[in-house]
């Protein structure tokens, strides 16, 4: 998708401005082939949902291998005994904590903790040249005080964070690439990747916000259903079975901690947009699935597109997203299903109108561990070491 923040909209904070300098310069450009030798990778957090997911997609990457798996709460045990599907890959790998000096040695380090845990761990290993891939909230503002806003926790490391490069690679595909080549020289580099339910929300409006066919000044609603594993591994009375079974509900209202996230990345994607955020509405659900999220999204159309039809808004989808292999228009008319994309890296993302209303509405469906998570995270690795960004990651849901 030819979709960069940092050049769609021209109020966008420091970091992002720092990042355009650096797709503007020519090591942009394409890198030579890289090298088929083994990818040392750590994964911290490697119990938790997420990072066993990172785990189960490096036991089939043609290039990453995993050297180290941490976890506090686990360690001196063996990764299988928590994941026994992963028997036959990693018998051996014993847990040890976060801070094991062997995450050091590793070439890159996928950070699967909660928000307040990357930031702390971060610094010392951009500090030894380690790539650093953050599914925590810990560097996907542009600034930093967005964040402390949004968590209520000061960052610990605002000056790494203005450096990050908001990780979701269908619409800052440039700037991962810019930062491959600051890797490449021996730089430290930092993804914060996006959150589950923002990468949903931002696939599903993406191509439309960039055309500038959304009325910046009107409100986007944006409505998405999310699986258990969303909430992590951790049992809590909301996601106990006997209480999440059979049962659909909203939660977080009225402002989900990830709506200001969703907001931020729409204004950047808006041309037409002079604001640090888009209005929205963002509302979650909590539903009876494992893994998957399916998010709609309401965009008001902008007033000079009140004619734009269903047909030609699925022709911009298309084309916007030819160039991505993870992610697949559906034909007009067939609306996109988690079944189709659980356990994948994958996401289906359609597109129609309502005249009468003037909106467009779009749906995506991710697997909120796959695209959402790890899958996204190893994407951006990808990326990050030069190789197809998807390798490891054509899998399809049975």
């Amino acid at each position: 998708m030819i979709i960069d923040p940092s050049v769609t909209n021209t109020q966008t904070a420091s970091k992002d401005q720092a990042n355009q300098a650096a797709t503007e310069t020519p090591h942009a450009a394409p890198m030579a082939p890289a090298t088929k030798a083994p990818i040392r990778a750590g994964v911290m957090g490697a119990t938790g949902y997420a990072g066993a997911e990172i785990c189960r997609i490096l036991a089939s990457h043609p290039y990453f291998r995993l050297a180290v798996a941490t976890s506090d709460s686990e360690a001196g045990t063996h990764l299988v005994d928590h994941y026994p599907n992963l028997r036959g890959a990693f018998d051996q790998v014993m847990l040890v904590p976060h801070d094991h000096p062997s995450l050091l040695d590793c070439q890159v380090v996928f950070m699967a903790v909660p928000h307040k845990a990357g930031m702390l761990h971060a610094p010392k290993l951009a500090a030894a040249g380690v790539s650093v891939v953050d599914l925590s909230a810990d560097f996907r503002f542009n600034q930093a005080s967005t964040y402390e806003d949004v968590y209520h926790v000061s960052h610990a490391c605002p000056d790494l964070n203005n450096q990050a490069v908001y990780g979701q690679p269908e619409t800052h595909k440039a700037q991962l690439k810019a930062l491959a080549h600051k890797r490449s020289t021996g730089q430290s580099v930092v993804v914060g990747c996006a959150g589950c339910y923002v990468t949903a929300c931002i696939l599903a409006a993406a191509p439309a916000l960039a055309a500038g066919m959304v009325n910046p000044d009107a409100t986007i609603i944006a409505d998405a259903i999310s699986g258990v594993t969303g909430a992590g591994r951790k049992a809590t009375a909301t996601t106990h079975y006997c209480n999440a079974d059979e049962s659909v509900s909203p939660y977080g209202l009225p402002l989900h901690r990830h709506a200001p996230e969703i907001a931020e990345k729409y204004a950047l994607l808006n041309p037409g947009c002079h604001e640090s955020a888009a209005h929205l509405v963002f509302t979650p659900h909590l539903a009876p699935l494992k893994r998957g999220i399916c998010a709609t999204v309401y965009l008001p159309l902008d007033p000079s597109c009140q004619d734009a039809s269903a047909e030609s808004l699925h022709t911009l989808y298309v084309e916007a997203y030819q160039d991505d292999p993870l992610v697949t228009v559906l034909p007009e008319g067939v609306w996109p299903k988690t079944s189709s994309v659980a356990g994948t890296a994958r996401a289906h993302v359609n597109i129609t109108v309502n005249p009468q209303e003037g909106l467009a509405i779009a749906v995506c469906c991710i697997d909120n561990l796959g695209h959402g998570a790890a899958a996204q995270a190893v994407q951006c690795a990808n990326i990050l070491f030069d190789l197809a960004e998807d390798a490891g990651l054509g899998a399809l849901a049975c």
